[in-house]
């Protein structure tokens, strides 16, 4: 399972290989992050299977499970008709009827969007809210769309999470988001003032590439880059997301590629993102549309020949490339895919798999949803959650 380095660290290790120094409340979150972690997003086990999988005893497993239908993390499904003879086995899942989880994208500098999230991170209800100026989200604005989204629904918060492009640190402090204007802002912190929630502030293409692995076709060694008013990247090595010492892993929108280049929205001349940018391709369509496929084959081609290194140093398994469709078009791709198989492959060596991220407009806040949901979910208590009623679930 994927490992958060951005987000406070949760043990996913069975109970035989934790410390013997481990206080009871870090026992109970392992326990319960590792149960979770077997159905999530939608499997469905037994205890039977669960204790075989994380290793725990019979009363250890029953002991968890029972906390965790109280805490409504989870439910009783039915009877498990695929075992033979004897005694049948309860059936568990997720418990999407209860806990919520508020997910916030700022990918695009001119639109908010929002979405109720379930337990098993799918989507409840969406909401929207545009701002008169490009580039002039605020704070406030932020925290006005998350009310709306708090009324909407009388079930508890369990917690906030905010996706946004630019660099975010551990402590939630947008370091620099160029295209919002913000820098050094501590946005973690301020949101859970205001909130009284607790908060999770992540880099959106890394909540993109954290969606694309647990719902899509990711894999543990894999790039996701994402093309749109910017350009960025996010990396799994050994399924585990990379933050980089400085919170910069996957900006590759901001690096030189041509220095006689066109002068980028951070000062500087013949960044990547001033090649590949959606506005800046669409604009270069527009005014010669006849170039149409030429164009996409280049851009293509330059973002082939910038990845194809360091695909070749990690040996990764595969790239999605997540943007406007009529931009990650056939032409795109195709070139793409031919500039690093030409600069990869070798004797038994062969480029990563290219293909079209498909997962939609929702990428983003689904991959926030889980940071959220994997961070709060082992802080849950007796006393947070209310009784589980039969038409919960039907």
């Amino acid at each position: 399972m994927l490992h958060f380095a951005s987000e406070r660290p949760i043990s996913e290790a069975p109970l035989t290989n934790i410390a013997t120094k481990t206080v009871p409340s870090d026992i109970r979150a392992n326990n319960t992050m590792a149960v979770f972690n077997l159905l999530f997003p939608a499997t469905h086990m037994s205890r039977v299977e669960l204790r075989r999988h994380i290793g725990l005893s019979r009363m250890a497993i029953s002991k968890v499970t029972e906390e965790m239908t109280d805490h409504r993390i989870i439910r009783e499904t039915g009877i498990d008709n695929r075992t033979g003879r004897g005694k049948r086995s309860t059936v568990l899942a997720i418990d999407t009827a209860y806990w919520r989880v508020i997910a916030i994208d700022l990918t695009q500098s001119f639109v908010i969007r929002g979405a109720l999230v379930d337990l098993c991170g799918r989507i409840v209800q969406r909401v929207e809210s545009t701002v008169e100026t490009t580039g002039a989200i605020t704070i406030d604005d932020v925290i006005a769309l998350i009310g709306r989204l708090r009324s909407i629904s009388d079930l508890p918060t369990l917690g906030v999470g905010v996706a946004l492009p630019g660099i975010v640190d551990s402590e939630g402090t947008v370091l620099n988001a160029v295209h919002l204007g913000w820098s050094h802002l501590p946005l973690r912190a301020r949101l859970e003032e205001a909130l009284g929630l607790p908060v999770s502030v992540n880099n959106s293409t890394r909540m993109a590439l954290i969606a694309e692995r647990f719902f899509g076709e990711g894999s543990p060694n894999s790039l996701l880059v994402r093309i749109g008013q910017g350009v960025g990247a996010a990396l799994c090595v050994n399924d585990e997301v990379v933050d980089g010492q400085a919170f910069t892993a996957g900006e590759i929108g901001h690096i030189t590629i041509d220095p006689t280049g066109p002068v980028c929205a951070c000062g500087r001349p013949g960044c990547l993102e001033t090649f590949l940018s959606s506005s800046r391709l669409h604009a270069m369509i527009a005014e010669n549309p006849q170039r149409r496929t030429q164009i996409l084959s280049e851009a293509g081609q330059t973002l082939g020949r910038v990845l194809a290194i360091p695909a070749g140093l990690l040996d990764l398994d595969n790239i999605a490339v997540y943007g406007p469709p009529e931009i990650v078009s056939e032409a795109f791709l195709g070139s793409m895919n031919e500039e690093m198989s030409a600069s990869i492959s070798f004797g038994n060596r062969t480029a990563p798999r290219l293909y079209r991220c498909q997962q939609g407009e929702d990428l983003v806040l689904r991959g926030q949803a889980v940071v959220v949901i994997r961070t709060c979910v082992p802080t849950i208590r007796e006393s947070d959650a209310g009784p589980a009623k039969e038409e919960d679930h039907p």
